[in-house]
């Protein structure tokens, strides 16, 4: 049974501080948390034929989910140090937090990104097959370098790589902002293929946009995942709330959002993206915030109207939180 909350963009209720922006409506349906004890942080998340596929962030394997987010498969990424618990330990974790489908010689692969919170230790990327016979490592130490120059970062502000969406000819990589600001840049994707499997090690076509979300108890959410939804040709993103002022600690939850953003958006001269009154927060039944860190989507389902699928929550406690979602635009 789905927990329906319909959301007038004018006004998307006391969780958020909203401008007098508006769109369209939309109207989320959510389902019934689902806890899964034996998936790590989930992090990233993408649907494929009938299976979900997931990566966590302190976790070394590609998971692969049935529809109802038990886990059927899986695959080693790379051997880390595990603590007692089997998640990587800390110091050297990958942070695995964006992941993505791409097509490469005719076949379908995951692309998978580390957040680059961290020099080195989270500045990798891999290219996994979907047979998962073939993977390909990459440092992403250059590209994000690229990343960190055309955000205007300083000092002692990170990277924080939370999404990525591939839409077209153009990837997605959405930046967090708890540490920078939140980003969106996009590049060819032809390009970003090419640097993961060695082909070039600097991409030509870079933009960035400037984003700003909803503030809760003063905490502005951060960007967390993205999916390209094609017949309506727009971006769905998810944001979530934490309060911490830094890409590597944790902090206290507060709360999660769902969106879109139009392709055209990204076509305006004016690289600013104002989401603060097209936000739609997760509630319950009785209009409170879920407390829950969604950090990806994945659509399973879609037509012009509708979006039905999955978000993931990592909520900091080595588990994973799952939810089917229907997203309506009225």
């Amino acid at each position: 049974m789905f927990n329906k909350i319909v959301v007038a963009m004018l006004a998307v209720g006391a969780m958020a501080q909203v401008n007098a922006k508006s769109m369209d409506n939309l109207s989320l349906e959510l389902g019934p948390s689902v806890l899964n004890t034996e998936l790590s942080s989930a992090s990233g998340l993408v649907s494929h034929g009938k299976a979900l596929y997931a990566v966590g962030d302190d976790s070394p394997w590609l998971f692969k989910l049935n529809q109802r987010f038990n886990i059927k498969d899986k695959h080693l990424i790379k051997d880390y140090p595990m603590t007692e618990d089997g998640r990587i330990v800390k110091a050297v974790k990958p942070d695995y937090e964006a992941m993505a489908m791409v097509e490469h010689e005719l076949k379908d692969w995951f692309l998978v990104l580390g957040s680059g919170s961290k020099a080195e230790v989270r500045e990798w990327g891999y290219m996994i097959a979907k047979n998962t016979k073939q993977q390909i490592e990459t440092s992403l130490a250059p590209l994000y370098a690229q990343l960190y120059q055309a955000g205007g970062f300083s000092g002692d502000q990170e990277l924080n790589i939370e999404g990525l969406a591939i839409a077209k000819d153009k990837a997605f990589i959405f930046n967090r902002g708890n540490s920078g600001g939140n980003l969106i840049f996009m590049l060819d994707k032809a390009e970003l293929v090419d640097y993961m499997v060695g082909k070039i090690t600097q991409v030509t076509e870079l933009k960035t946009f400037n984003v700003t979300l909803p503030t809760v108890a003063g905490f502005e959410a951060g960007l967390s995942g993205g999916e390209f939804w094609v017949e309506g040709k727009s971006l769905v993103y998810t944001a979530s709330v934490e309060a911490t002022g830094d890409a590597y600690n944790d902090g206290e939850i507060l709360g999660s959002f769902i969106g879109l953003i139009p392709l055209k958006a990204f076509k305006k001269e004016q690289q600013n993206i104002d989401l603060t009154a097209t936000s739609v927060p997760l509630l319950n039944e009785i209009g409170e915030p879920i407390i829950t860190k969604v950090e990806s989507i994945a659509i399973v389902e879609s037509d012009k109207e509708e979006i039905s699928g999955a978000l993931v929550s990592d909520n900091d406690d080595g588990t994973s939180e799952f939810f089917s979602f229907e997203l309506e635009v009225e």
